[in-house]
């Protein structure tokens, strides 16, 4: 059978298709040329009317523009093709005409693969509308929106570089870097403090030439965060306080934060640790735990008593 056959019988019965798979055989698509091309491209673009999301990629996939007349108006319509038609008009080099409404989707579409494929998309294309989408999608309540989101912030700023030593290497000791980890919490009051707070230094970033926020540090203390590092999953180990308190700024709050998110697992150890530690920014983060019905009993009463002592100190 010719390549064109074989992709026919494969469009004829989809079931054969493996579910995880976009597209039709794409390697099979590629060789197609001539006459049989057009005949292919025909009915891949009548598939795609007819809501074959896999023949709406594989137009994308395989650089027909050919098809794009017939993509956009699908793009450009309320179907249920339309964002997976976005996809294929971005693949095709044309995204900037359906720019906002892919930035609608990355925003407010209620299915999550499709603000997932929006908000790459988005990193993709750009400019203000794009990054004015992505700083709103930060807030998605789905983990990977949320940091598909980031990650299209950086490549869209440029801002990569900023945050590598000379040898390229990434100390992840940035404060941007750090409410990026707040952000990826499951702890619901430290995820919006991060969410928060990466909005508000993109905001600066994006006027910025050099913004602060992302400029490389070194590790001013590695032997210190390998004993976190250490202590971290061994609940009889004691965390380094008093390594830590010589520590400021950024590495800081890395460091109490590397402990904090032990509350992810109800580490008893937290709250006291937060308190030899003087670390009054976390309050928010130990009410919400400790107003939450799952959070055992003991561990709820040792947090309210180390909120009391860093509220009044």
């Amino acid at each position: 059978m010719t390549s064109l056959e074989l992709l026919l019988k494969q469009m004829e019965t989809p079931s054969e298709v493996s579910w995880k798979d976009e597209t039709y055989d794409l390697a099979l698509a590629r060789e197609v040329t001539g006459n049989d091309r057009k005949v292919l491209l025909s009915r891949l673009i009548d598939a795609a009317r007819a809501d074959d999301p896999r023949a709406v990629l594989t137009l994308g996939y395989i650089g027909a523009v050919e098809a794009l007349p017939a993509l956009l108006v699908l793009a450009k319509t309320e179907t249920a093709m339309s964002a997976t038609a976005r996809r294929a008009v971005v693949l095709l080099g044309r995204g900037n005409e359906v720019l906002d409404l892919i930035a609608r989707d990355a925003t407010s579409s209620v299915i999550k693969m499709e603000r997932v494929a929006a908000v790459m998309d988005l990193a993709k294309l750009g400019g203000n509308r794009a990054i004015d989408a992505l700083i709103a999608a930060l807030g998605d309540e789905a983990f990977e929106v949320r940091e598909l989101a980031w990650q299209g912030l950086v490549a869209v700023l440029g801002l990569d570089p900023l945050l590598r030593s000379p040898e390229g290497t990434r100390e992840l000791m940035t404060p941007a870097e750090l409410y990026s980890v707040w952000m990826g919490s499951e702890l619901p009051e430290l995820m919006k403090m991060g969410v928060d707070a990466l909005r508000q230094v993109m905001r600066k970033a994006r006027k910025s030439a050099s913004p602060v926020d992302f400029k490389w540090l070194p590790c001013p203390a590695p032997e210190t965060f390998q004993k976190i590092r250490l202590a971290l999953f061994d609940t009889d180990a004691a965390f380094p306080i008093d390594e830590i308190k010589p520590l400021s700024g950024s590495p800081r709050q890395w460091a109490e934060t590397m402990i904090l998110l032990r509350l992810e697992a109800q580490d008893s150890r937290v709250p006291q640790a937060m308190v030899q530690l003087d670390a009054s920014w976390t309050v928010p983060v130990l009410e919400g735990v400790a107003k939450n019905e799952s959070t055992p009993a003991e561990l709820r009463a040792a947090l309210a008593d180390s909120i009391r002592t860093l509220q009044a100190s």
